[in-house]
């Protein structure tokens, strides 16, 4: 058997929010999808996926959410960290660190975001 990577699922407090979050800073075109009992954000590209699910819907064990867990890593590249700082002044998030290559921020579930120019 071989397995194909299908996506990266992130559980939030509230997934609306956190999708905006990464609809303003990074730009990710999130759809809302599924049903009026169970809803979640997603963006596929070539049947790769980014969903955004609510915690507490999603599974018993993701709830409630962790923000103390250093286990997932989303890295998204960017153009231009000086323009990028500017965006994350506008939309309000909050700065963790900034080096030479790599700016991160928090999002809404405590998650810490890597952007870089790498």
């Amino acid at each position: 058997m071989t397995a194909r990577f299908r996506g990266v699922f992130l559980t939030c407090q509230d997934s609306a929010r956190t999708a905006a979050f990464y609809r303003d800073l990074a730009g990710l075109p999130l759809d809302e999808a599924g049903s009026e009992e169970y809803s979640y954000y997603v963006l596929d590209v070539d049947g790769i996926q980014i969903a955004l699910h609510d915690a507490q819907a999603f599974a018993d064990y993701s709830f409630p959410p962790n923000p103390e867990s250093n286990l997932t890593h989303l890295y998204f590249r960017i153009e231009d960290q000086r323009a990028f700082l500017e965006d994350v002044r506008s939309v309000g998030a909050p700065l963790i660190d900034v080096d030479d290559v790599v700016v991160t921020v928090q999002d809404p579930d405590g998650r810490e975001v890597m952007f870089g120019t790498a």
